[in-house]
């Protein structure tokens, strides 16, 4: 079903390819980013011990499922739950005492100041800021992190990057009530500088900046229990409670 009169169609054309190639392929990243992270969420909710395996095999039922028939499609998800159990690459999952706010911090750093590892022995996240590695300080040593990395201490855990976090932001924007209000959010998230202007509509409304905390909380929850699946650690402590005024958090 398309509802979008040709008119809109042709503006909207336009309007993407007034945008650079590189722009738009950002845009692309970040719808498929978005996507990927909804399904995931929504799985989790669902079943938040939910294996990597049973990951996996949503995924492709969401993306894929509709360009085969039922037998073949039944097939090949099948397979890629066996393959996720059975292949090469399987893993006994590692049951860790992982701190949740440190790996969420991880997960949403700057990658161009900070490198972080999850220690599997103790749970915790190391920050090495890229401008010191290898200075003497209190830091792991880059030997240190070699060594660990090879004996399978130090997991790295590359940050989600701004483009998923933007696709929380523009599906939050499409969940406001309000009319002038999702407007403005959706006005702020055209273009650079996205993210410094979604957060300034909201500072006036205040029961919609403590939905958007709620949001933002559950989706980079939602996150970390991904990550972990996909690399073999299974948490032994529940993540805490949300914090009163969950913005604490934010970065």
């Amino acid at each position: 079903m398309n509802d979008t009169s040709p008119e809109i169609e042709r503006k909207y054309r336009e309007m993407l390819l007034q945008r650079s190639g590189a722009e738009r392929l950002k845009m692309g990243c970040s719808m498929l980013a978005t996507a990927r992270a909804l399904v995931v969420a929504s799985v989790l909710e669902k079943e938040p011990s939910a294996p990597p395996a049973a990951l996996r095999r949503a995924l492709f039922l969401r993306f894929y499922g509709a360009e085969f028939g039922a037998e073949e499609r039944a097939r090949i998800a099948a397979w890629v739950a066996r393959e996720e159990e059975e292949g090469p690459t399987s893993m006994t999952a590692r049951q860790v005492a992982v701190n949740w706010d440190d790996l969420e911090m991880a997960l949403t750093t700057n990658a161009a100041e900070w490198t972080c590892y999850l220690d599997v022995r103790t749970g915790e996240v190391q920050m090495v800021p890229i401008d010191r590695l290898g200075d003497d300080d209190d830091g792991p040593s880059e030997a240190e992190i070699d060594d660990g990395l090879a004996e399978g201490h130090l997991i790295h855990v590359e940050p989600l990057g701004s483009s998923v976090e933007y696709g929380w932001m523009a599906e939050f924007a499409a969940s406001v009530s309000d009319d002038r209000l999702r407007d403005r959010l959706e006005v702020a998230l055209d273009g650079r500088g996205a993210f410094r202007r979604f957060k300034n509509v909201l500072p006036d409304r205040p029961a919609e900046r403590e939905r958007w905390f709620a949001h933002r909380a559950e989706r980079l929850r939602a996150a970390a229990r991904e990550w972990l699946a996909e690399h073999g650690v299974e948490p032994t402590v529940p993540p805490p409670e949300p914090r009163e005024g969950g913005h604490a958090a934010e970065g």
